[in-house]
């Protein structure tokens, strides 16, 4: 590594604090404009003066697209994906300025938003109504379109299933220039086809999701493991607690259910109860911006044993924001330090595609090679095994343990019938490998193969070095492949999942 490398790999921090107090005003811009657009109530009158547009754009690039495919002209780094993005460079580019909420209908427990609302603005409008939607992922700055278009899941997926499975209707602009609806009772195959689907099918427009009352607290329990049979043990069967049903009815059922791995054999496994009211002594306002960051405090609980707390609702489902995951001490190590907490904690989270953008211009490539950003899901019998493997391929920790219910409703997550457990794990690994010998690419092609060789799949938001036979032996494409072909001009304006995720299909 040159001494240039070395310095701007070990001073990145640097870039990083520029970053912070810009990332903080882009994210009030966004914040106030959402407010205003609500409060204006301007966005249902011009969701259709918008898709008329996109309908525009694909009518032009019937005339004018000379061959190429059209994707969405968001620019790259915004994108959540690490993989550097190269499609985009020579398609046709469709602009999506679609990003608000359009109806919170409380009657009948459904809001309906455009594709860029994020997932923030999302909770923070239904929490002013007293709803919730029932999966809400972690990270604040994630997109419905995305989530929809890519997967998505949380802490509660074990009851309610990945994101996908509170969608309730689709709205999208088809490469012919029409405009079409689909629900699971109508147009049923080309709603079942658009998860994970990566915007090969058609541009999203709008999208219906099931609301449900919001709770205002959370009771956390957390329990500390000191084996991975032990932590085995615990996940597994606090997963399977009557993961059947959609309303608490006993105070022993879990709403929500993760673990953290924080070395092969320490872990700690939380539950969740959404409550009206907390105990006194015991409330967490771990959102307060001088608050240890989650991971952190889940850590401690290895020395302390078991504990509870209740946290408030909102405090939760971003538990996971600040910190991000455990990635942003990658940039800046002393972020968590209570004097840095205390005087610039407030200006977190970073806007992670802000962080992205820099990271691209400022870090040379070679310098994230050992950096491992992975999620591969698994049957919960598979579950040990996977732990061991990635353990001998990456020693990569923490590991981040979300269950989730598996329903048979997309395209590329229509997994093969021996993979067909009611309960799956996403097994989330992020940040460098410690591994003296790590090969990225070497390294990446076997878990790949491991994955197929034990029901697994993996996250396509990630990079995958997965052939095409090798991503048809993962997946099963049939319904996704039946749908392109079924819609006018679809294949010649589109290309496949596979040429956008994989770094060999787009080569």
């Amino acid at each position: 590594m040159s001494t240039l490398l070395e310095f701007i790999v070990s001073q990145r921090w640097l870039f990083a604090i520029f970053l912070l107090p810009i990332s903080f005003f882009y994210d009030i811009y966004w914040y106030l404009r959402s407010k205003w657009v609500l409060y204006q109530g301007s966005a249902p009158r011009k969701h259709q003066e918008r898709v008329d547009f996109v309908q525009k754009q694909v009518l032009d690039w019937q005339k004018f697209g000379d061959g190429r495919k059209m994707c969405t002209a968001r620019p790259t780094w915004m994108s959540i994906s690490q993989q550097k993005i190269t499609y985009k460079d020579k398609a046709y580019r469709v602009q999506i300025n679609l990003m608000d909420i359009l109806e919170i209908n409380e009657e009948k427990k459904y809001v309906r938003c455009e594709p860029m609302v994020s997932v923030q603005r999302l909770f923070e409008a239904l929490q002013a109504k007293g709803f919730t939607v029932p999966i809400v992922p972690e990270i604040g700055d994630l997109t419905i379109g995305g989530l929809v278009m890519g997967g998505g899941l949380e802490s509660t997926s074990h009851k309610y299933g990945l994101w996908q499975n509170i969608c309730l209707k689709y709205e999208l602009v088809l490469a012919d220039g029409s405009i079409t609806t689909c629900t699971r009772d109508e147009n049923s195959d080309l709603f079942y086809a658009i998860p994970w689907s990566y915007g090969t099918l058609g541009f999203l427009t709008a999208v219906d999701l099931l609301i449900i009352p919001l709770k205002p607290y959370v009771k956390l329990v957390y329990q500390p493991t000191y084996s991975l049979q032990e932590t085995m043990d615990v996940f597994i069967r606090e997963t399977k607690k009557d993961v059947t049903k959609l309303e608490v009815v006993d105070e022993n059922d879990n709403d929500s259910v993760e673990g953290i791995m924080f070395t092969k054999d320490t872990a700690v496994v939380m539950t969740g109860t959404f409550v009206d009211n907390y105990e006194s002594g015991k409330l967490n306002r771990m959102g307060l911006w001088y608050k240890p960051w989650f991971y952190k405090h889940v850590e401690t609980y290895l020395k302390s044993g078991p504990g509870v707390e209740y946290v408030p609702t909102q405090d939760f489902f971003f538990r996971h924001n600040k910190p991000f995951y455990w990635l942003t001490h990658i940039w800046v190590p002393f972020g968590h330090n209570v004097i840095f907490r205390y005087l610039f904690g407030w200006l977190l989270p970073y806007n992670f595609g802000l962080l992205k953008k820099i990271r691209e211009a400022c870090v040379p490539e070679e310098a994230t090679n050992n950096m491992v950003v992975q999620d591969f899901g698994f049957p919960l019998g598979y579950l040990k095994k996977a732990i061991e493997f990635f353990h001998e391929q990456v020693e990569v920790y923490p590991i981040w343990l979300c269950p989730a219910k598996a329903m048979d409703t997309g395209p590329v997550n229509a997994l093969k019938d021996e993979s067909k457990e009611s309960i799956h794990i996403d097994v989330g690994l992020y940040g460098y490998s410690p591994k003296p010998d790590y090969n990225a690419d070497k390294t990446l092609k076997t878990m790949e193969k491991f994955a197929r060789d034990n029901a697994g799949y993996q996250g396509l938001y990630a990079e995958t070095l997965m052939t095409k036979e090798e991503f048809m032996e993962m997946f099963d494409g049939s319904l996704y492949l039946k749908v392109r072909k079924s819609l006018p001009l679809c294949e010649e304006a589109f290309p496949e999942v596979y040429d956008k995720v994989s770094k060999l299909g787009r080569k």
